[in-house]
């Protein structure tokens, strides 16, 4: 490989740093049940890697700060060709620059449709589990409509869709927030479960907003289906970045994608919130890092495959499945016959690994389930599964 994705980079005591995963602090003490940080602590419980960013990105960014002057920042026309060619190569979409609006973070471009296509009193509809967006609607005074899907109960979960087109048919509920691939369940949406989401959603004027921030993370295999490529425009908003990909979050670059007329409308003028940083990492990424892209999935693919082939022959009681997409995995605990308590005692305070808790994604049952984001290198991931098979097995 070109890329080093084994180099080890020490994210709690290199200057720097300022790692929130890796934190020192009273809220990640809490999560490894010690007033005191175990110092062999293994935090796998955020979306956010542990590989140094593409050199490319770091290039830019050194470049960008030689420049020394970092006010008031304009996304300039390269940036958005950028967005526009990365989408076009990678994906088949035509997007153009005028589609395109610049967000700090997803969260704040979730938020700000909530706001401007919702009002109060209005429904927003969430298959589950999920990924945290309660934030994002409750305190706006709308409603967090939460469906669960189907588990074929080997893990794989499918839409329920007579629940789904039954609150899409409610006229409260207006806007449609699904990802893809999804987070935590892994799955990657196929042609036809998509194209009948969106025919539900415009049979009942619902609002689709396609969180796509881990589009680029999918199994060799397997292909993402973005929502626009075999759907259209009409009612969607596409929401990306290369804040996951590119294991840029602190940069928080969102890119917000909306093609259908009526909407661009109802958002009205939006100021584009980026830093001259976020210009540099984001053209460089979409312009010169698609071989690290590559072999990023391709570390990927490797880590996982471990991982699952751990659990499959020493951990068989714990349910999970392959993921299609992203880098996460979604455990169901249930058959080892703990409670949360004892589950969370075994894997946090002896086993000293931090999972996401998974009554936080209403799942069903969520307490006995927990996500892991297998964003490390393999011998972090080697010493993750001999802790829990002494745990647990």
């Amino acid at each position: 490989m070109k890329y080093n994705f084994d180099e080890v980079v020490d994210r709690i005591h290199e200057p720097g740093s300022y790692s929130s995963k890796w934190a020192s602090n009273e809220r990640m003490a809490a999560m490894f049940l010690t007033d005191k940080l175990p110092e062999d602590r293994l935090a796998l419980y955020l979306a956010d890697m542990d590989f140094r960013c593409a050199p490319e990105i770091i290039d830019a960014l050194i470049a960008e700060a030689k420049h020394g002057i970092f006010g008031y920042t304009q996304a300039p026309d390269e940036y958005f060709e950028a967005v526009c060619a990365w989408n076009k190569r990678r994906f088949g979409i035509d997007v153009k620059p005028e589609d395109i609006s610049i967000a700090h973070g997803a969260h704040t471009a979730i938020v700000n449709v909530v706001q401007k296509l919702t009002k109060e009193g209005d429904g927003v509809i969430i298959p589950q589990p999920t990924y945290y967006y309660k934030n994002d609607i409750i305190p706006y005074g709308r409603h967090y409509c939460g469906f669960q899907m189907i588990d074929d109960g080997k893990g794989y979960y499918t839409f329920d869709w007579d629940k789904f087109e039954e609150l899409c048919k409610n006229p409260q509920n207006t806007l449609f927030i699904i990802q893809q691939p999804h987070n935590p369940t892994g799955r990657i949406w196929t042609e036809e479960e998509v194209k009948k989401m969106v025919s539900i959603c415009r049979a009942n004027n619902v609002t689709i907003i396609s969180d796509d921030v881990h589009y680029d993370i999918k199994r060799k295999e397997c292909e993402v289906v973005p929502f626009f490529k075999y759907c259209g425009s009409e009612g969607i908003i596409m929401i990306t970045g290369i804040n996951k990909t590119f294991n840029l979050a602190g940069l928080a670059v969102t890119n917000v994608i909306i093609q259908d007329p009526a909407i661009k409308e109802k958002m009205g003028a939006i100021r584009n919130v980026i830093s001259p940083f976020g210009v540099a990492a984001c053209i460089a990424a979409y312009t010169k890092c698609d071989d690290w892209v590559d072999q990023l999935n391709d570390y990927l693919d490797e880590c996982l495959d471990y991982v699952l082939d751990r659990f499959h022959k020493e951990l068989p009681k714990v349910k999970v499945f392959r993921p299609e997409g992203t880098y996460i995995l979604w455990l169901d605990f249930t058959a080892l016959g703990l409670t949360s308590d004892e589950l969370n005692q075994k894997i946090a305070g002896e086993a000293h690994i931090g999972f996401s808790d998974g009554a936080g994604m209403d799942a069903p049952e969520g307490t006995i389930f927990r996500r892991w984001c297998v964003t490390t290198r393999k011998e972090v991931l080697k010493e993750a599964m001999d802790r829990l098979v002494r745990v647990l097995g």
